[in-house]
This record gives structure tokens, C-alpha cells and sequence, in this order.
């Protein structure tokens, strides 16, 4: 058996292994030692289950001083089950297991492995010819001690910065809340702040203030309690939403929270825990938090209802799915508390009268913004000027008939109408003359299999593309400046959880197929490259966003430029325009060698199997992007 622990134990290592047995023992009740720095206060970056792109967080980011090099220690004894290295990602990720606590702990973006793990790696990469790997050792070729030194922290992988990753998962390999395990390197005694109270409107017979959609309020703060000055008037069903931030101790990071309860009259509706997230579920993020309020205004507002199609299993108790309804006309008590892994709490409170709608009346609001039309949920909201309109009838043209329809409130100098998209979609609307064209052309369900079909494309939706209905606007545009043509395949304001298909039949022309791919664009200026193929004469590719697509050729290889050549290293950055880098390769008369790669730097540097033997004679670099353009550098080492 191949064990790790070869260290040569100076005087020194014998007062570390006497200091970690000690706070071991003065600190039973956590199994595990923390990997950075152990004993000392350590400041963290990341917290368990912060909102990220489209997962939650599943760990805890552990700072480094901004700076790699830092001695990563093992959490507890048990044996090295999973080896991974990529470019993006957790980067170089080690995985130990522990049978005797039933859990696996993962240390994420690591500069380098110890010296047994790291040739052990280097073997296996030569073996398969590949920088990335994916490795599972045999249980039995690297047993690991509590407090061996397994590797240094670094900045590999798709981290922001340098720093450690790290995780603690369950026997199913779910991450759990590494703070719930007591670490006291970390300290906290800081609250959970609290930015924005968020209310929505979920029936087109629902109402905030008298009006209808999303209304965010700014709490006032005293200590740790927050409270709204105003009394706010709601009516029919309401969803609540929360914006904040966690601070643990002399630490600037904004970091995420993991509790949240809400009550009613004293009555718990709401009470959530994000302390485990299988992988499996991280993309119900998109509907744990507000999607559109995300994308269009950067707003990250946590919902306190479960909305449809979230299959979370992070609420320990609710009543109507956290739903408010208030049909009466009395005061009502609402308060939400936000606490953090150490149990540090801010409490809101606010009161909310119900009141019942009232359609003639007319309410001033200083930081109304009209709009000419706006969906929300299954509801179409367009208005127009009462001093046009007179606040009377519109007409809505829908499925061959004429629906009519009367004001539903005034906002200042605007009348508002609400129409129950399930009822149809308009064809049009006619306002006093003015004719409105809603911004939609179909309704695709969730759960069910959809295909849209039109002169210019085909969008194929499976049964677990969508997590609710979503009303669908689409369009093509031919720019013939840029001999660009555009599909535009909905708006990125419905979060998707699984791929669509979508299937592009072209009006241009275009010379270089095989270099033609889809990209994504939302300004035609900057593009995303998506992939693709062509098809029987169609361009078809998978997405999880709606948006505008095009087809873009390109003919350019990518770039190499050398920073060192000689007997022992070859470095260079490479990169490419438009489609991105899709692998490359090194090799040295003819044998293959290792090229490590940092993505985020575009940076290749070399790694020999054999250290003692130089590189001469012919040396040739292959560099190629994803529409297989390539670049070949070569020169000859003496």
C-alpha cells in the first residue's frame, strides 16, 4: 500500500502534531480538523448555500490572504476515494473519504497535490494522454491521516480568486453546512442584514397598495430588527421576498444565509433551511429566487413561497406553500427571521391590512414607471393615459373574439388593465383607437412535450425543459450590413431547467459550413459561442437560454504566443477570437507532453514525466478551437 504520510518529522512537525492531537481533544464534539491554518481565526469568502449563478454555493470558500501556497490539512483519517483536474470547475479537487464518519471532504481549487498524489496524477495523465482527468483510486492506495498535509491551496479551476474550497458531504454525497459542524476558527457574531422586503402579486385579483405586480420596500433597521414604517394594504394571494447579506467577523464579503422563517399572525407559513442541496437540485435555484429581477436588475430577492415548479427540498415547514392570502379588511402581524450558521438572528416586522380593491380609485406614487404593456406570471398588464382613454373600455381580440374590459386601477395620469393570459392570447387590444400588439405569440406548458414551428426556425421544448408556463415572443431579423441574420427565440426572463432544441433554417448563405456555429448574443455586439451542427440543410443546437441567436463563421486560428522555450519548461498563452479553445496538444519528437492549462489566464505551461530529461529536437504545440481551426507552432530545441 501506497501511503501518504512520508514526512519527515522535524522538532517543529512534532510540535504541530502535538498542537492538533490537543485541539482535537479540546474540541470533541467536531470530528473534523479545519484545512487551513487549523487553530487559528480564518476568515471565509463563501458560505454554504449563497445564491451563485444557477446553484447554490456548496461549501465554504476559506481565504487565503489572496495569496496561494497555503499548507491544506486533512480534515480527518480515511483514504483518498476521487482525484479530479480541469480547467474550470473546482480545478485540481481532491476527494477524501472517512467510513468511520460516514462522509466525504472535498478541498477545491488547489494549487498542487502532495508530492505522492501529485506523481500519482502525473502518471495516470501521461497514461491517458490528457491534462483533465477524472480518478478513483483503490481504497487502499492512499490512506490518509487527520492533519497530513495533502496539497496547497491555489487559485485553480473557475475561482474568482485564490482560496480553498472546501466541502463536507453525506454518504450520499450531498454537501451538509461545514459551520454547522462548530469550526471555531471561524468567528461571527454579526447578524444577517436585511436590504429589501419584496411583495408580489400572484392572481390578476391580487393587490399591493391597490395595484398589481412587484412592489420592493427598504426596511428601517434598529440593531438587529427591521421593521416598515408604513402600514402596507394587500388583498387575494401575495408572495413575500427577502434581500440580504450575511458579514461574519472583520471580513468584508457579502455572504449568504442559511435560515429563514415567516410567520403570520404567529403562525409559522414559511420556514426554510439550506443546509443540503443534492447537485441533482441546484438549478431550482432559478425559481428560488426571483429570475427576472436577477437578469434584468441584478436583484437577488429569495422567495418565502414556493413557486411552481421548485422542487426544493429545503422547506422543514409551510402552510399554502408560504402563500399569504388576505381576503378580509383587519391588520395583520408579519415577521421573518434571517439567521446565520451561527445562530446570530434580525428579525423584520411589518403589518399588513387587507383592503379590499378598489377600481375607481386614483393612488400617487412618485416612483411609478408606466410601461405600454408587461407580462407577470399568467398575467397581462398594459395601460394607457386616462386623459386619452378616459379610463373606460378596452377591447381584447382574442381566440375570434371581443372580450371587453374595464379599467382595474389608475396609477397618477395612467389607467391599468390586467388580463388572465389562460384565458388567451390577444391578437391585439384597441385603447380609444390606439391598437396594442401583445409582445407574445404562444403559451408553451410546462411538463409536457412542445413544438413550435415557424418560416425561420423550430423550438422543441421536452417535458422537463421548462419549471412553469411561460408566454413565448419570437423574431428574425436580417442585417444586411453585417450579412448577420438574428433569431430571436424569447427573452431571458424565464429560467430554463433542462436543454431546448433548437433548430435554425437560414435565409442567408454561408460559404464556410463547417466553420458556422450558434451563438448567443444580447447586445449584437459581444457573442457566446453555443455550438451546433448542421443538419439536412438546418443549423440545430441545445440551449438552457432563451434569447437571440445567430450564425457566425469563423475562419481564424487561434493564437500562441511563447513566454519561455528551452531544455526544461515551454509556457505560452493561447487564445482565441470567437468560438474559444477546444483542446491542444504538445509533443516533443514525436512524444506527447503534459501542457497544464489555466483558462482563466489562457495559459499553458509544461510538466515532464521525466525531470532529468531535457527537451531537444523537434518541438511542435497543436492548438485548436471549437470549429476545429488550428495552429501549429514549431521550432526546434537544441
Amino acid at each position: 500500500m501506497r501511503s501518504y504520510w512520508k514526512l519527515i518529522l522535524s522538532n517543529t512537525g512534532f510540535i504541530i502534531l502535538f498542537w492538533i492531537f490537543s485541539l482535537t481533544v479540546s474540541a470533541q464534539e467536531n470530528p473534523y480538523l479545519f484545512p487551513i491554518r487549523p487553530g487559528q481565526q480564518n476568515y471565509l469568502s463563501g458560505t454554504m448555500g449563497e445564491l451563485r449563478g444557477a446553484h447554490f454555493h456548496g461549501g465554504m470558500d476559506i481565504k487565503t490572504g489572496g495569496v496561494t501556497g497555503y499548507k491544506i490539512y486533512a480534515a480527518a483519517d480515511g483514504y483518498v476515494s476521487r482525484i479530479k483536474v480541469e480547467g474550470g470547475g473546482y480545478g485540481n479537487a481532491l476527494y477524501i473519504a472517512h467510513p468511520q464518519l460516514g462522509t466525504t471532504t472535498v478541498y477545491g481549487h488547489m494549487l498542487s497535490f502532495n508530492e505522492v498524489l501529485a506523481e500519482y496524477v502525473l502518471q495516470e495523465q501521461y497514461s491517458l494522454k490528457s491534462f483533465a482527468v477524472d480518478l478513483y483510486p483503490d481504497r487502499s492506495e492512499f490512506s490518509i491521516k487527520k492533519g497530513d498535509i495533502i496539497g496547497l491551496a491555489g487559485n485553480s479551476g473557475s475561482s474568482g480568486g485564490p482560496h480553498l474550497h472546501f466541502e463536507i458531504r453525506d454518504e450520499q454525497q450531498i454537501p451538509m453546512n461545514p459551520l454547522n459542524f462548530g469550526f471555531n476558527e471561524i468567528k461571527d457574531n454579526i447578524a444577517p442584514a436585511v436590504q429589501k422586503i419584496g411583495l408580489k402579486t400572484l392572481t390578476k385579483d391580487s393587490r399591493v397598495d391597490q395595484q398589481f405586480g412587484f412592489f420592493e420596500l427598504t426596511p428601517s433597521r434598529l440593531r438587529d430588527e427591521y421593521t416598515l414604517s408604513k402600514v402596507v394594504e394587500v388583498h387575494g394571494q401575495i408572495g413575500i421576498m427577502l434581500m440580504g447579506f450575511d458579514r461574519l467577523n472583520e471580513a468584508a464579503n457579502k455572504n449568504g444565509f442559511p435560515h429563514l422563517t415567516m410567520t403570520l399572525d404567529g403562525k409559522t407559513i414559511m420556514d426554510i433551511s439550506i443546509d443540503k442541496i443534492p447537485f441533482s437540485a441546484n438549478r431550482n435555484l432559478l425559481c428560488f429566487r426571483d429570475y427576472e429581477l436577477s437578469t434584468r436588475e441584478n436583484k437577488s430577492f429569495m422567495k418565502l413561497y414556493i413557486d411552481d415548479g421548485n422542487e426544493l427540498n429545503i422547506y422543514n415547514a409551510h402552510q399554502n406553500r408560504g402563500v399569504i392570502t388576505i381576503l378580509d379588511t383587519m391588520i395583520h402581524e408579519v415577521k421573518i427571521i434571517a439567521k446565520d450558521a451561527h445562530g446570530n438572528e434580525s428579525v423584520v416586522k411589518f403589518r399588513l391590512k387587507g383592503s379590499k380593491p378598489a377600481p375607481a380609485s386614483i393612488t400617487d406614487f412618485s416612483s411609478f414607471k408606466p410601461f405600454r404593456q408587461r407580462v407577470i406570471d399568467n398575467t397581462l398588464v398594459f395601460m394607457g393615459n386616462k386623459a386619452e382613454n378616459n379610463g373606460y373600455f378596452a377591447q381584447v381580440f382574442a381566440n375570434r373574439m371581443n372580450y371587453e374590459i374595464s379599467t382595474s386601477y389608475y396609477v397618477n395620469d395612467y389607467s391599468v388593465y390586467l388580463w388572465d393570459l389562460r384565458n388567451g392570447i390577444p391578437d391585439s387590444i384597441e385603447l380609444c383607437g390606439d391598437m396594442i400588439y401583445p409582445d407574445m405569440e404562444i403559451m408553451v406548458p410546462s411538463n409536457a412535450e412542445f413544438k413550435y414551428y415557424k418560416d425561420e426556425f423550430e423550438v422543441h421544448f421536452y417535458t422537463k425543459t421548462l419549471f412553469d408556463t411561460i408566454y413565448l415572443k419570437t423574431d428574425y431579423m436580417d442585417e444586411l450590413v453585417d450579412k448577420r441574420e438574428i433569431f430571436e427565440i424569447g427573452e431571458d426572463v424565464y429560467p430554463i431547467y433542462r436543454n431546448l432544441k433548437v433548430v435554425l433554417k437560414p435565409r442567408l448563405s454561408y460559404k464556410h459550413k463547417s466553420k458556422i456555429a450558434a451563438y448567443y448574443t444580447t447586445d449584437l455586439k459581444n457573442f457566446s459561442y453555443e455550438g451546433g451542427a448542421w443538419k439536412n440543410g438546418q443549423f440545430e443546437f441545445f440551449t438552457r437560454t432563451l434569447g437571440k441567436y445567430t450564425l457566425l463563421p469563423d475562419t481564424i486560428a487561434p493564437e500562441v504566443r511563447v513566454v519561455q522555450q528551452d531544455r526544461n519548461h515551454f509556457k505560452c498563452f493561447i487564445t482565441d477570437k470567437l468560438s474559444g479553445i477546444k483542446d491542444f496538444e504538445l509533443k516533443v519528437n514525436g512524444e506527447w507532453v503534459l501542457m497544464n492549462y489555466d483558462p482563466k489566464n489562457n495559459y499553458l505551461w509544461s510538466e515532464k514525466l521525466d525531470k532529468t530529461k531535457p527537451f531537444t529536437g523537434n518541438l511542435e504545440l497543436k492548438v485548436r478551437d471549437n470549429v476545429n481551426n488550428e495552429i501549429f507552432y514549431q521550432t526546434t530545441l537544441k
